[in-house]
């Protein structure tokens, strides 16, 4: 099979490209992005759907990003494609948002997507070149928009990037998802929109590439920072690969096979991962409970279960590693009550071997404010409500106050008297250890009257030998709650 016919079939088997896209190809001028552009150029004759070419000037290199940047146009123009040149200062990004060089350039180039695919979802067909204002003046902010599904991103990484993702990530210590790799398809979402990417040279090696476009009569430029030996990713390019294939010089292509293998294994426990979330996770007012039985399961389903609550309960994977996820995986195997605080202003705390994911709170917990009434008794039947009780007022010895638990307050349990610590009463009650900081007690001094939401002690309940009573009720609910 001929290197055209290789890529049109692995852009066909993953529906990579439909009738009447729109597809925006990264073009940086290396021998990748024009191989891409050319090939995606002849497919055109087989499927009808909209080219254009964007690079980004990440405003690093210098002379050598405008001679980039001017090859690129030229191709464009050559091949008749439209063409968008936009201008960041990656540097300046990196500085302000504390990122690195690298993480910074990705933002940038996420940024330059998403502003020409906000200008084809509104119709603007862009067909002259132009260069649009530095990284932070308003034409390079794209609003929220979510595309209609036929914009795509073009981005022209092929077998040896994916193989250089691939051991990049086992060195850092990695699961399935990381051994798969580049995903051939995959969807985006960011604060600012959604972006649908695609990567059709991931079946071919950079050699194929080389000679391919040499066998064409197609030109290409070298990036010099791709050289450079101090970026983590170019000593593998450059010495950790061709190590590997001076033992096998089909090394790259099997860990490409590897990696998609490992794509297929990380998509079934996915969906295994959804299956469990449906049955054991539940939302909380300021967060997720994962219910105590999830911690019956496999332990690496545990593990993907508990990354999905965190990614969900964080807005994002980032900052997220294996090392949060066997630490909420201790908490559940530890005693109730424990807690530990997360990466990105999580909370997580063991609540009687459920584990319930929330933020932090800053703001002290407020008190529910109550209405006061001292009657007359007439006997007759106590209504059950949850927000209104009624106490024999003979028997209170001082002020009453409203307030959130102390040390050494008590609750009479019984008829005959018996008293149990507050703290005890909630552990048999199983109330959470953060949900009772919250409660609003009715006290007198350290023997608790009521506990709101909850039940009324003892003591200070209505008898026949009550002479008056003391209604109080919990202002702004329904009074017959």
């Amino acid at each position: 099979m001929n290197m055209e016919e290789k890529v049109f079939s692995y852009i066909e088997k993953y529906n990579m490209i439909e009738t009447g896209s729109q597809v925006i190809v990264g073009l940086s001028g290396g021998a990748d992005s024009v191989c891409l552009l050319f090939l995606l150029k002849q497919y055109q004759k087989r499927r009808n759907f909209q080219l254009y070419g964007l690079h980004v000037n990440h405003g690093i290199r210098g002379a050598e990003a405008k001679r980039d940047e001017a090859f690129s146009r030229e191709l464009c123009q050559r091949f008749q494609i439209p063409f968008r040149a936009y201008e960041f200062n990656v540097p300046c990004m990196a500085a302000k948002e504390k990122l690195s060089l690298e993480e910074a350039g990705r933002n940038a180039r996420r940024a330059a997507f998403l502003k020409l695919a906000e200008e084809l979802q509104e119709g603007r067909d862009g067909q002259a070149a132009e260069t649009v204002p530095k990284y932070g003046e308003k034409a390079c902010s794209a609003e929220h928009t979510a595309f209609n599904g036929r914009i795509q991103i073009a981005l022209a990484h092929h077998e040896n990037d994916n193989a250089e993702t691939m051991l990049h990530n086992l060195i850092r210590g990695t699961g399935a998802a990381g051994l798969g790799g580049i995903r051939p398809v995959w969807t985006a979402d960011f604060t600012s929109g959604r972006l649908r990417y695609i990567r059709p040279l991931l079946c071919v090696s950079r050699r194929e590439i080389e000679e391919f476009l040499t066998e064409k009569q197609l030109s290409w430029i070298t990036d010099s920072t791709n050289l450079e030996l101090e970026y983590t990713r170019n000593k593998i390019r450059h010495q950790l690969i061709p190590m590997l294939e001076m033992l096998n010089p089909a090394a790259v292509q099997h860990m490409g096979q590897t990696a998609q293998n490992m794509l297929l294994i990380e998509e079934y426990l996915q969906e295994q991962a959804d299956t469990l979330y449906k049955a054991y996770v539940e939302p909380l007012e300021e967060g997720y409970c994962i219910k105590k039985e999830l911690f019956g399961e496999k332990e690496l389903m545990q593990s993907y279960v508990v990354m999905n609550v965190l990614a969900q309960a964080a807005g994002g994977r980032r900052n997220l590693t294996s090392a949060h996820i066997q630490e909420v995986l201790a908490l559940a195997k530890g005693r109730t009550g424990a807690s530990i605080s997360l990466t990105g202003g999580l909370f997580a705390s063991q609540v009687y071997g459920a584990v319930h994911i929330t933020h932090k709170r800053q703001q002290e917990n407020p008190l529910f404010p109550m209405e006061f009434q001292v009657l007359p008794w007439e006997m007759g039947q106590i209504e059950e409500k949850t927000y209104t009780k009624w106490f024999d007022y003979d028997k209170i010895k001082s002020s009453l106050e409203v307030r959130h638990r102390r040390s050494g307050d008590f609750f009479t349990v019984n008829a005959q008297g018996g008293r149990k610590k507050l703290k005890d009463y909630f552990i048999d009650c199983k109330i959470p250890r953060e949900k009772r900081e919250s409660l609003t007690l009715l006290a007198d001094g350290s023997h608790i009257l009521w506990i709101v939401g909850y039940r009324i002690s003892e003591y200070y309940k209505v008898t026949s030998q009550t002479k008056q009573v003391l209604k109080v009720q919990v202002k702004g609910v329904n009074k017959d709650e």
